[in-house]
């Protein structure tokens, strides 16, 4: 009988485990290949999702750069690595913010050259930009995001509503220190 009870209860798990490993909202994407991944790489992706949940997001990096060995085409990691990235980014100055931008930015446009309908990316590409202070480039993601979904999604809401909000740094600002940033919502 607890036999029967164990693999039950071991079943489930593997299946709202599995279930978890096709997105989520929020950016992530539509699933991407993540419910083929071997369970090595799924073990680091699990891994990061949870990490980015916490806002440890300099944590996460590492296992995402593991599933991404795993699977180089996958535009849901890259997203999340550009996301990491930018989220590391707004905590530090200058340099090392640019550093970790720049990184974020080549993650975001390496995932749209292969899913260049990821809306998930286009949103958190949009907010990069505003972070970045290019207004423009943030505005063209907005766009992409209204061709995307004309009626309307969550990706295109939440971009909006950080364009709203954005105000350009000063004069002064712009060289001491990072820019103003709210906090996104995890992938």
């Amino acid at each position: 009988m607890r036999s029967i009870l164990f693999a039950a209860g071991a079943a489930f798990c593997l299946a709202a485990t599995a279930s978890l490993a096709m997105g989520g909202g929020g950016g992530g994407g539509y699933g991407g290949n993540m419910s083929m991944m071997p369970s090595a790489s799924f073990d680091d992706y699990a891994s990061a999702k949870r990490l980015i949940r916490h806002q440890e997001y300099a944590s996460a990096i590492p296992h995402l750069m593991k599933a991404l060995e795993q699977h180089p085409k996958d535009a849901d990691i890259m997203n999340y690595l550009g996301y990491t990235h930018r989220m590391v980014g707004v905590t530090e100055q200058a340099d090392a913010r640019d550093k970790d931008f720049q990184a974020s930015l080549a993650f975001y446009q390496a995932a749209l050259a292969i899913d260049p309908m990821h809306k998930g990316v286009h949103e958190y590409l949009g907010e990069l930009f505003l972070q970045m202070n290019n207004l423009n480039a943030a505005h063209h993601e907005m766009n992409e995001l209204v061709i995307l979904c004309p009626d309307g999604c969550d990706e295109r809401d939440a971009l909006s509503k950080a364009l709203a909000a954005y105000v350009p740094p000063t004069a002064d600002a712009s060289t001491t220190s990072a820019p103003a940033a709210t906090p996104a919502p995890t992938p």
